[in-house]
């Protein structure tokens, strides 16, 4: 045998006793692993109970807005308060009902404290003190009995708790009897065909039980431990149904345990064809882009008006319109100009000009200058410019000039002029 024979053998060997271990040492089962609900049934809270009426032919749908009503002699099942955000829906709900509609209400979500209280023909009252000590004592004696004696022994005491409650509160609660054991409800009448008890399994609340007002006649009640749970009352053409639940009645994942699945189904007054809208919340869409979708027109334009404002508004780096160009004359004209002047007017006009030049600056940056007599003018136009006063004096009183003095006392009258204009 060679080595590589060897190696076979053993490691064969090997294989074969670990085999051997494992199937000694452990055992194989099988487990059920639930899997996550995905798609529409992990994000509908009654998807399951949606699938029940359509397997019964009917139109199930959940909303989040109730911005209509259903159609006429549909059923609307509302799970939340939200509804009353809005306050005249309750009226319409109303006129809905009376038109032929069939609205269910689940006591646990507060509807008789909104204005659905003031029509809505069923009111819930409190179970007594003395009710609620007999149903405990009765629970616990039926906990303490073995299995095989349990639903006798929670028959009995039932029984006898429902005797003390008749007993003790029969003024208040004439319709508070013991007509069941344990979580069985019964139907008055039958809920579909010879079906007059239903098993529930603790689906109800025991604080509070139902009622129909005062001179109302109930179409459908369901009874169960001192009082009834669920009651059907006849509105206009429609009905209202209310059940002493909470929304989680019609959210269960699995609506098949006990006999859960035939209440929904009378609850809705299931038949082939009808309609039914489940009321979830009011969830809307948020404000900025519900503003967008409906109003981008108005949105668009007011941008462009307050960018244009903003843009009118805002700081520039420079003037609006550019500096125009300083227009200085040329010596040329300058000349040509005074000899024109000189022409037409005479020497003597040209030295008037320059005087009176004179007198203009004077009055507007020498104090009390129109007042004061030409002695005092020109004191106070040399003491400001430092000219030489006698000079200022004879070119300032002088009327007419030779040609040859004109040009020495033009230019002593400007220069006093410009060295005015220059102060401070």
């Amino acid at each position: 045998m060679t080595r590589e024979r060897l190696f076979l053998v053993l490691a064969a060997l090997v294989l074969i006793a670990a085999g051997w271990w494992l199937s000694n040492n452990t055992e194989w089962v099988e487990e059920d692993v639930p899997r996550p609900a995905t798609g529409e049934a992990r994000d509908n809270p009654v998807y399951a109970f949606e699938q029940i009426l359509r397997k019964l032919g009917m139109h199930a749908e959940h909303h989040e807005q109730l911005d209509r009503m259903p159609p006429e002699g549909a059923r609307l099942v509302l799970l939340s308060p939200d509804w009353a955000l809005v306050p005249e829906r309750a009226e319409q709900m109303r006129a809905w009902v009376e038109r032929g509609g069939h609205l269910v209400l689940l006591q646990e979500t507060g509807w008789d404290d909104t204005r659905l209280e003031a029509w809505v023909p069923v009111f819930a009252a409190d179970v007594s003190e003395k009710v609620k000590r007999a149903r405990a004592a009765a629970d616990a004696a039926a906990k303490a009995k073995p299995p095989a004696t349990r639903g006798r022994a929670a028959s009995a005491a039932h029984e006898d708790a429902g005797n003390e409650g008749d007993h003790i509160d029969h003024d208040h609660d004439e319709d508070e009897d013991d007509d069941e054991q344990g979580d069985a409800a019964f139907s008055e009448p039958p809920v579909f065909g010879e079906v007059e008890s239903l098993d529930l399994c603790s689906q109800f609340g025991w604080s509070k039980r139902l009622k129909a007002k005062p001179g109302r006649q109930a179409d459908w009640t369901l009874t169960q431990d001192f009082g009834q749970q669920l009651i059907r009352v006849g509105q206009g053409r429609g009905s209202v149904t209310v059940l002493n639940a909470g929304p989680a009645l019609f959210q269960g994942r699995m609506p098949f345990g006990c006999d859960l699945s035939l209440l929904l189904a009378a609850t809705v007054q299931a038949d082939r064809g009808a309609t039914v809208w489940i009321y979830l919340n009011e969830k809307r869409e948020p404000l900025t882009p519900w503003l967008w979708h409906t109003g981008w027109i108005a949105i668009v334009l007011g941008g462009m008006a307050l960018a244009a404002a903003l843009w009118r508004s805002a700081v520039r780096f420079g003037p609006r319109l550019a500096a125009p160009p300083r227009l200085r004359r040329s010596i040329s004209e300058q000349v040509r100009g005074m000899g024109a002047y000189l022409h037409r007017h005479g020497r003597d006009a040209l030295l008037g000009a320059q005087q009176r030049a004179l007198e203009d600056a004077a009055t507007r940056l020498v104090r009390g200058y129109a007042r004061l007599p030409l002695a005092d003018r020109v004191h106070a136009i040399a003491a400001a410019t430092g000219v030489a006063q006698d000079d200022l004096y004879t070119a300032m009183a002088s009327k007419f000039c030779t040609r040859a003095e004109l040009p020495a006392r033009l230019q002593l009258l400007e220069t006093a002029r410009r060295l005015l204009l220059r102060r401070p």
